[in-house]
């Protein structure tokens, strides 16, 4: 295939690391190439045809290269397809006002902020109770969900309107996990430019996090405590706790992986891990011997990672999410003990029970039963190396 001037100029081409990464507005896949990958690019562009392009490459790589098989695996990958939609987005103005540098300085502001108020004033730290501002638990549930869906809302809409503000378009889907709405935002497309700018979009979902924190931290410190305002700060901080568990696919994770400039970074983490516990497949090693030494490096430094990181989950699991259940149990059953299921605050109970208290149970057996398979094989890759 001949893609055609105007299919070559669309072609985004970034350094990233030792390759570069083609990427275009017609597809969703990016693909990382040689340096000779981006020169073609670069003379095609130029105007040079096929056997030109040719003749420079082998006077470049000291090799013949086949310069129509490497358009092929482009064409392959849809790089070369139909662009339906214009540059830039619609969203790139207000994205530029609420991630102007002057912007990023006020969320820093507001972040030391509400940090040094949680440090010097020991009421407004958040605990387990705050997750219950209502005496009906149906009611929590409620309120505590339509919370929770804003503060999700508002964290991916800020990458979202952080990508625009580099004229990237970006989804937000919407969908489900378990009975609550979920959002996600797209940002494949920062793929298209320099990682340094790739920061910005990836931090914003934590920077306003971290501002809807310390605003609700002000509200309270000037105005007195508020029901809401401290369901709003616990989710908050719990928003900001999960985002950096960088053991997980986070934004923290996302962050690390610009960082090192790593593209396989998870995948070489899994198979470094299942070696090391004498559990790797043939999938593994192949992954092992394709990724080059700074893969494999970040992954094992990756891997040092779990330790501080399941503290910090095993941290919040003890200070929030087991002492929360058993007030949450007693809650929704007190009602009905009271009065059988002869009332609506009864009933209301017996839904959130449901709804709420079952769910938060199977999770956290399935936790513990991860957290058990994990033991056994570590105590199994224990014996093998003794």
């Amino acid at each position: 295939m001949v893609p055609s001037a105007g299919q070559i100029a669309v072609l985004t081409v970034v350094p990233d690391g030792d390759g570069y990464i083609i990427g275009s507005p017609a597809a969703a896949d990016y693909v990382e190439v040689p340096e000779i990958g981006a020169k073609i690019i670069e003379w095609l562009r130029q105007g040079a045809d096929l056997g030109e392009c040719g003749r420079r490459a082998e006077a470049f790589a000291g090799e013949p290269v086949d310069v129509a098989d490497f358009l092929e695996v482009l064409a392959g990958e849809g790089l070369f397809g139909a662009v339906d939609e214009p540059d830039g987005t619609r969203w790139e103005g207000l994205g530029r006002v609420l991630f102007h540098p002057v912007a990023w300085a006020i969320y820093a502001l507001l972040t030391v902020a509400g940090v040094a108020l949680l440090i010097a004033m020991p009421s407004l730290r958040p605990t387990y109770r705050d997750a219950f501002p209502y005496s009906a638990q149906l009611l929590n549930l409620l309120v505590m969900s339509a919370v929770g869906m804003a503060a999700v809302a508002a964290h991916e809409v800020g990458h979202v309107l952080a990508a625009a503000a580099l004229g990237l378009r970006s989804r937000l889907s919407v969908s489900r996990r378990l009975y609550f709405l979920t959002f996600q935002a797209d940002l494949t497309r920062l793929w298209s430019v320099p990682r340094r700018a790739r920061y910005g979009p990836l931090l914003a979902g934590l920077a306003w996090d971290a501002v809807l924190m310390a605003l609700a931290l002000v509200l309270e410190a000037w105005y007195g405590a508020n029901p809401l305002l401290r369901a709003l700060v616990l989710m908050q901080v719990t928003a900001l706790v999960m985002q950096a568990l960088v053991f997980m696919r986070t934004d923290a994770y996302a962050l690390l992986v610009n960082a090192t400039g790593c593209t396989t970074l998870w995948a070489t983490k899994g198979a470094l891990l299942r070696r090391l516990l004498r559990r790797a497949t043939a999938d593994d090693e192949r992954q092992l011997v394709a990724a080059g030494d700074r893969e494999i490096t970040w992954a094992r430094r990756y891997l040092w990672l779990y330790v501080p990181g399941i503290a910090v989950a095993l941290g919040y699991l003890v200070t929030i999410v087991l002492p929360s259940l058993p007030h949450l149990v007693e809650m929704c059953v007190a009602p009905i003990r009271a009065d059988g299921l002869t009332t609506v605050a009864a009933w209301q109970g017996a839904v959130a029970l449901v709804i709420a208290v079952v769910p938060s149970v199977l999770a956290l057996g399935g936790a513990v039963r991860s957290g058990v398979r994990v033991l056994v094989r570590a105590s199994g890759a224990r014996r093998a190396f003794d």
